[in-house]
């Protein structure tokens, strides 16, 4: 377990850009995860909505995602935490292990969504060529996206008494959906940044 929690940090803050923006910090004064994840949702959608294909699949650098890997990369980041909460919860509950955590919520979604920190991901964890249209990268978000919340809504478990274990701390699972909506926040910046950069095809 330890090393696929050093593997999902890699995963997770993944992604080499050539445009440093400064990042924002999302609703950190709202703790509702499903208002996170809804506005995380209409925030992607909006994001790509209507992009060609050429502007899909453009590279601002050669180091550089597209925006469609952009999102096969969040896909795959969400699919991964979907799968660590479904075992979780299959587990009996630890609310004795609440002490151990170290971060608030804010501080979690501080964390994820600042992007003056970044990492290059392990070449098993980029992303290859699985979209190339808007409307596939959204259909495959949404269905999961939506699998995922229905699946929170429908465990009827108290998710600050289940904790994971985190390369940089332990979290409990209401933390970690705050982390995945995080996440999305923080490669939406990225997908502004590309649309940003020089050379991003017009209409």
């Amino acid at each position: 377990m330890k090393i696929i929690s050093i593997f999902m940090c890699l995963l997770l803050l993944g992604g080499v850009e050539g445009n440093d923006g400064k990042p924002e910090i999302l609703m950190t004064q709202d703790r509702d995860i499903y208002e996170h994840l809804d506005r995380t949702s209409e925030e992607l959608n909006e994001a790509i909505d209507g992009l060609t294909e050429e502007q899909m699949i453009f590279h601002p650098g050669p180091d550089s995602w597209s925006i469609a890997q952009v999102v096969e990369h969040i896909n795959t980041v969400e699919g991964a935490l979907y799968g660590m909460l479904q075992n979780k919860f299959k587990e009996d509950e630890t609310p004795s292990m609440r002490s151990e955590l170290k971060m608030s919520d804010e501080q979690i979604l501080g964390f994820i969504s600042d992007r003056s920190e970044k990492m290059k991901t392990q070449a098993q964890f980029e992303p290859t060529a699985e979209f190339a249209t808007s409307e596939e990268a959204l259909e495959a978000f949404n269905e999961q996206r939506d699998e995922i919340v229905d699946f929170l809504k429908d465990s009827n478990v108290n998710m600050r008494n289940y904790i994971n274990e985190f390369p940089f701390g332990k979290v409990d699972a209401h933390q970690t959906v705050l982390f995945m909506s995080g996440h999305t926040h923080r490669h939406i910046q990225q997908i502004e940044e590309i649309k940003q950069s020089s050379g991003f095809p017009r209409d």
